[in-house]
């Protein structure tokens, strides 16, 4: 695995044992930073079911102002620390290591504000559609924000969740992206 665009690009990353994660396809994840484009840029990026990390470290390569992974596996979580490590982002990284659900939770009440939320959780998860209803719920996406999920191409997104509705949406293979924004 590797960074696709910007200051890091092309640095390798460190992958999970093959049964235990499933990382985004680099072909689909240069597809997903080409739909949100210049997005990047200064946001505060939010990486859900994070994994390898790849999404918020892509993020982090191409400009992004900080990124939070929260991903609950152990082994996981240790992929994450050393590729933030080896990548040199310490500064601008948190790791949570939770369930995206409860760290969600633990935002009620707190006015955070996330540019950019990733989450790519495990197909055939169904996990985008509550996702959603707690990003509505506690407000966490900022007026201008993208929340990006990746999941498998059988499974439905939703069109809408209160003020946040879907905005593009692509298949690749057995692979599915959906983006939303606020209305």
């Amino acid at each position: 695995m590797r960074i696709i665009g910007g200051d890091l690009r092309s640095r390798l990353i460190k992958g999970p044992p093959s049964s235990l994660a499933r990382p985004t396809r680099d072909r689909v994840r240069e597809a997903v930073f080409n739909m949100v484009g210049g997005q990047c840029r200064g946001a505060r990026v939010l990486d859900l079911f994070a994994g390898t990390g790849a999404y918020g470290l892509e993020s982090l390569s191409r400009g992004a102002e900080s990124c939070v992974f929260v991903e609950k596996d152990p082994v996981c979580s240790g992929i994450i620390e050393v590729n933030i490590s080896a990548l040199g982002v310490s500064e601008r990284s948190k790791l949570e290591k939770s369930s995206a659900e409860k760290y969600l939770s633990s935002l009620a009440g707190k006015h955070v504000k996330y540019d950019m939320i990733f989450m790519d959780p495990p197909y055939g998860f169904y996990a985008v559609k509550n996702i959603l209803i707690m990003v509505e719920r506690y407000d966490i996406l900022s007026a201008s924000g993208m929340l990006i999920a990746e999941h498998g191409a059988r499974e439905s997104a939703p069109g809408s969740e209160g003020a946040i509705s879907i905005y593009k949406q692509k298949s690749y293979g057995i692979t599915s992206v959906s983006i939303y924004i606020k209305k």
